[in-house]
């Protein structure tokens, strides 16, 4: 399997992953279904975060590696650190809109370096809610550049190590710490999920994968089908407290990306160019759709009941507008800024992240 070129099956997964949690966040629940889904996106998105990490430190590429961590800040933090700092204005200037988001300098500073703490409302968030998977996405970036450091070759499973032992090593103090209980949790178990994925899917030929063409899409269109179907049929009350997301969420979703990539590794790769841009969109999808969602409902919907976001109508529209907002920010702010710090800053490896669809 070739690590140089873009899959476009995974990039609209990460498409599927991102608009998911963007439904999840309108609170809409589908007439079908006892409550919101949409939540497991996060889930999806560590395991391809993990598939695609190895995808390129793969030491079949002997420049895969290089200036790595330093592409991964620079692809991030400038996006996550632009809507932080628009968020601490607004909360200065309008604290009684912002809930448990206070205008804390010592709170922003903690967000924009991604360390842990707990909010007033008892949630370890950073000041933009959505950020706290990108403590883990950091963490994890981190751990493998560590492991980098150690040895170039075995980097990757150096860095899934220290993802385990830092876990386990959090483990004990996690009553006592609210940054212990954050870095105890499983759900860091999912990236390695993705690590795994990445290589069976290495380990599988080219012929073979396409001998298992049919299996793999069976298997890929019933891993998303369960990941909507588990979350919301499933009555929040039933859920045990601290219950384990990673037994059903992350092992769907490890599913789904490996699925998809041995099609992909077969020849059924998707040529949906819109549904590939959504893909490429997806992080700035996932920092917008807050703002999008939240003034729509609060400035739109509190006059007009059909725009809140829980109805249908709101929904689908805060849903629509956040996909347009972020797919025009991506275009002609996420892109080239990306391809400009890279070219500059990143090394001197291409990146293919943004190439057109194959």
């Amino acid at each position: 399997m070739k690590t140089t070129t873009k899959l476009n099956n995974i990039q609209v997964l990460r498409a599927f992953a991102a608009v998911t949690v963007v439904v999840f966040h309108t609170g809409y629940t589908l007439p079908f279904l006892v409550r919101p889904f949409g939540s497991f996106g996060v889930d999806v998105f560590f395991v391809i975060s993990g598939y695609i990490m190895a995808r390129i430190l793969d030491p079949a590429n002997p420049s895969s590696s290089d200036f790595f961590f330093r592409r991964r800040l620079l692809r991030i933090v400038p996006p996550y650190w632009f809507f932080t700092i628009l968020l601490y204005l607004a909360a200065l200037r309008l604290p009684q809109l912002m809930g448990a988001t206070r205008a804390s300098f010592v709170e922003l500073l903690k967000s924009l370096f991604f360390i842990p703490f707990m909010k007033s409302d008892g949630l370890t968030q950073p000041l933009l809610f959505i950020g706290w998977s990108l403590n883990y996405e950091m963490f994890f970036y981190l751990a493998l550049d560590l492991g980098l450091l150690l040895h170039k070759r075995l980097g990757i499973w150096i860095g899934a190590a220290i993802v385990l032992l830092t876990m386990l090593a959090c483990s004990p103090f996690a009553a006592q710490s609210a940054v212990a209980r954050f870095y105890a949790s499983d759900i860091s178990l999912e990236f390695l999920l993705g690590i795994l994925g990445y290589y069976l899917c290495r380990a599988i030929s080219d012929a073979q994968a396409r001998k298992l063409r049919v299996p793999a899409l069976v298997i890929c269109l019933a891993s998303a089908i369960a990941l909507i179907l588990l979350q919301g049929l499933v009555n929040k009350a039933d859920i045990p407290f601290n219950t384990s997301r990673v037994p059903s969420l992350g092992l769907l979703a490890f599913l789904l990306i490996t699925s998809a990539s041995l099609l992909s590794q077969a020849g059924w790769d998707t040529k949906f160019a819109s549904l590939v841009l959504i893909g490429d969109a997806s992080y700035i999808l996932y920092l917008v759709h807050p703002y999008c969602e939240y003034s729509l409902d609060r400035f739109f919907g509190s006059r007009l009941h059909w725009l809140k976001s829980a109805t249908p109508t709101g929904a689908f529209i805060g849903v629509t507008l956040s996909i347009v907002l972020a797919t025009l920010l991506h275009l002609y702010a996420e892109r080239p800024t990306v391809r400009f710090l890279n070219r500059n800053f990143g090394g001197k490896r291409k990146s293919i992240e943004f190439a057109p669809p194959a």
